[in-house]
């Protein structure tokens, strides 16, 4: 497979130190925990914006607050097209290019560990992994904030999903063909789950978080429950258990939506136990299942 190595040498043959500290700084913003956690606290946001707009102006038949939409599905879709992210990698199994670039002069010795690391990272390369979050998490946001024009919106994500890739072809952690793999999985998989969510006879937070569930179990799988795979799986699953749990306090009479999420809670507590089995210890499960719970719990609370 092709994937621009001849490219990647060339122009790292006279790359400047400006260029390689920019670069060490704008790939931050394509990191797992920041995209997710820029997907949460806008998922927050939009909820709470939604809650005031309803109550400020309640929709007719609304009898509480359940049943104003929440924004946290978005959570869900990122974490799961990492999952899926992940479960590429492993299923291509290519490995990153043997060039490293060089550490600026120019770089402060406190931060030169850090730099160190970005520059020098192990796994498998292709898609990017940077890409193809980027890509899903600003893309959606894109398309779900209200600020400004879509149009408007959608550049100022394609400009940061750019800067983002290349970032990472400077910094020589990825060749240019994986990036442009992730991004175009990206497109792809974000379309896909907007046309699904669209469709989903369930509420969007349960479909997202189901879906996201369901995409880190097959990473789980493929990749031996390696690449954090165990830790999208939780998250997932702590904040299906959550939710679950949350529609229930808005409902005092059994009804087969309360029987479902019932049982939605019930099978994702089971996971979860069952994901601390696989994987030895609480260090991955608890952690990340704690944040899928939180980023759950607060948008019930918001809304």
């Amino acid at each position: 497979m092709y994937r621009g190595g001849d490219l990647l040498e060339t122009l790292h043959g006279s790359m400047p130190e400006w260029l390689l500290l920019l670069a060490a700084l704008v790939t931050r913003f394509g990191d797992v925990w920041v995209v997710i956690s820029i997907t949460i606290a806008a998922s927050w946001l939009l909820t709470w914006q939604r809650s005031t707009d309803g109550a400020s102006q309640p929709q007719q038949g609304a009898t509480n607050t359940s049943e104003i939409p929440s924004a946290v599905w978005m959570v869900g879709v990122v974490v799961g097209g990492l999952a899926v992210m992940t479960a590429l990698k492993h299923s291509f199994a290519l490995p990153r290019p043997a060039l490293v670039a060089a550490t600026p002069g120019a770089l402060p010795p406190a931060l030169e560990s850090v730099y160190v690391s970005t520059v020098t990272l192990s796994g498998y390369g292709f898609p990017s992994g940077h890409a193809l979050g980027a890509t899903v998490a600003y893309g959606l946001l894109a398309l779900t904030v209200r600020t400004g024009t879509r149009r408007a919106r959608v550049a100022v994500a394609g400009v940061i999903v750019v800067a983002i890739s290349l970032s990472r072809v400077v910094l020589a952690v990825h060749y240019p063909g994986d990036i442009v793999a992730g991004i175009a999985v990206g497109v792809a998989y974000l379309v896909a789950m907007v046309w699904l969510l669209e469709r989903s006879r369930f509420d969007r937070v349960t479909s997202a978080f189901a879906l996201a569930l369901g995409f880190a179990l097959v990473a789980i799988a493929i990749s031996g429950a390696a690449g954090r795979s165990v830790t999208y799986a939780a998250l997932a699953a702590g904040a299906l258990a959550v939710w679950a749990l949350g529609h229930r306090q808005f409902h005092s009479s059994p009804t087969p939506r309360v029987t479902y999420h019932a049982g939605s809670a019930t099978v994702s507590i089971g996971l979860l136990a069952g994901l601390t089995v696989l994987d030895g210890s609480v260090a991955a499960v608890g952690p990340a299942a704690v944040i899928g719970a939180l980023a759950v719990a607060l948008a019930i609370i918001l809304s």
